[in-house]
């Protein structure tokens, strides 16, 4: 039996991120909603992309308090979760890694691209990355 969750976050909505062995909980951040004045249109992706995401329980609240309430009812120790460079997520997981033990994943680049590119457009940058993205392997 695993001792861990996972903390399924907006950067992190695909189901290569699932694991079978692992509970998975999303939450809707109620305040970062209204904070950030998401969009209706955003928060639909959100949950039809949790939907293709079976086994995700969805809740809503304070990120910190339902993540952490989640671990205690699966009787984890470890919450497993996706890196990502928000300050919000950075700071909640930092919140989280107070009480539980966290383990951050990185993502896999999409591409890898030499250093120097300049990211300042996006065009330049898709430049660059287009022949990496759209290549047939």
């Amino acid at each position: 039996m695993s001792n861990a969750i996972t903390w399924v976050h907006d950067e992190m909505l695909s189901p290569a991120w699932q694991s079978p062995e692992t509970p998975s909980v999303f939450i809707f951040d109620e305040q970062w909603i209204e904070t950030e004045q998401i969009s209706l249109k955003r928060i639909v992706f959100m949950y039809e992309c949790l939907l293709e995401m079976p086994g995700v329980e969805i809740r809503k609240g304070n990120v910190v308090a339902e993540v952490t309430r989640f671990a205690q009812e699966h009787h984890a120790t470890r919450i497993v979760t996706a890196r990502s460079p928000l300050p919000r997520l950075k700071r909640q997981g930092a919140q989280l890694a107070t009480q539980l033990t966290v383990d951050w994943i990185d993502p896999e680049p999409i591409v890898t691209l030499p250093e120097g590119v300049d990211l300042k457009r996006f065009s330049r940058y898709w430049r660059r990355a287009e022949k990496q993205v759209l290549r047939n392997d």
